[in-house]
């Protein structure tokens, strides 16, 4: 360990060379090295965490630069996960991230999560944090989850020693703000990011003591227009009973057999990627049930997946036996 390196966190009573040597022994995953990724990513190595595993299968597009600004314009078109790494090997020698250029599916989850300490949730992507609170819960792991949208979001620490994020969120909004709709301002992810970084620092400094911290379940809020920082206390929200789990997939597993049902409005519908898909928007799922055939696994997709699980509960609570999810990214 290079103590010049880390001189000013070694000074911190909160820190001290035990402190430095568990964040270098600790393994965080991170999905999702966009907007919130990058500086969750950035602060954690700078701050020595040992092994750092980089999920994401997106890659860089010139709409990212202006809150992704670990990025360059010449590197479009290239995967985040490969150069994020490239990178963050320049910025500090004695961290390892690996990078995986892969979707976070049911069938890969246990897998990325396998030997890591903590799960940092920078995907802002509802169904892909439902999944990752789910295997956390299962799995006694703190998830840090964190969403952003216009000039607001929130950051919280879940599981393991708090509520899930199902308990306080027990299903996504039908309604909620997206990037890609409502827009988003680099600052607020960038502040995000760095919460989810601090968060996981903390964490992993305090992981021997007895019991959680009271402030473990704690979901702050911001809004960098107004300057209005908040939090609530979370840590009485029940956990909800869950039905069988419904499958996130990626679309290589889709097998013949499956029914696919696109909830989609008619006006995304652009270029359908999967054929042989029934169209029925997320509004008329309740109306048409005598069109979604009982007997095969139902597999719902949407463009975030967002809408496919909201479809997926409206199934489920009619006992159709075998749901899966797609997200179309």
């Amino acid at each position: 360990m290079n103590e010049n390196r880390y001189a000013r966190q070694l000074a911190l009573p909160e820190v001290g060379s035990a402190g430095q040597a568990k964040l270098s022994a600790a393994r965080v995953l991170i999905v999702g090295a966009g907007g919130l990724g990058v500086p969750a990513l950035s602060y954690l190595v700078g701050a020595g965490i040992g092994h750092l595993r980089l999920v994401d299968d997106d890659t860089i597009a010139l709409h990212n630069l202006h809150r992704q600004v670990l990025f360059n314009e010449a590197e479009q078109g290239q995967y985040k996960v490969a150069v994020a790494a490239r990178k963050m090997a320049v910025l500090n020698s004695q961290v390892v991230v690996e990078p995986i250029s892969e979707r976070v599916v049911s069938s890969n989850i246990e897998q990325l999560i396998d030997g890591c300490d903590c799960v940092v949730d920078a995907a802002d992507n509802f169904t892909t944090t439902y999944l990752l609170s789910d295997a956390c819960q299962q799995l006694h792991k703190p998830l840090i989850s964190a969403s952003a949208a216009g000039v607001k979001g929130y950051m919280g620490v879940f599981c393991h020693g708090a509520p899930s994020y199902r308990a306080l969120f027990p299903s996504p909004p039908d309604d909620g703000l997206s990037c890609a709709r409502d827009g988003v301002l680099g600052p607020v992810v960038a502040v995000l990011g760095a919460l989810q970084a601090q968060a996981a620092i903390k964490l992993l400094l305090t992981e021997s003591n007895p019991s959680p911290s009271p402030s473990l379940a704690t979901l702050i809020n911001i809004d960098l227009w107004n300057n209005h920082f908040s939090s609530i206390d979370f840590s009485s929200a029940p956990e909800p009973e869950v039905a069988a789990a419904i499958a996130v997939l990626k679309a290589d597993e889709i097998v013949p057999g499956d029914t696919l049902i696109d909830v989609r409005e008619a006006a995304e519908l652009h270029s359908p990627p999967l054929r042989r898909a029934l169209h029925i928007p997320l509004a008329n799922i309740a109306g048409r049930l005598g069109e979604i055939s009982r007997e095969q696994r139902v597999v719902l997709c949407c463009t975030s997946g967002r809408r496919a699980a909201s479809a997926a509960q409206i199934l489920a609570s009619q006992h159709y036996p075998s749901l899966a999810i797609l997200s179309l990214g």
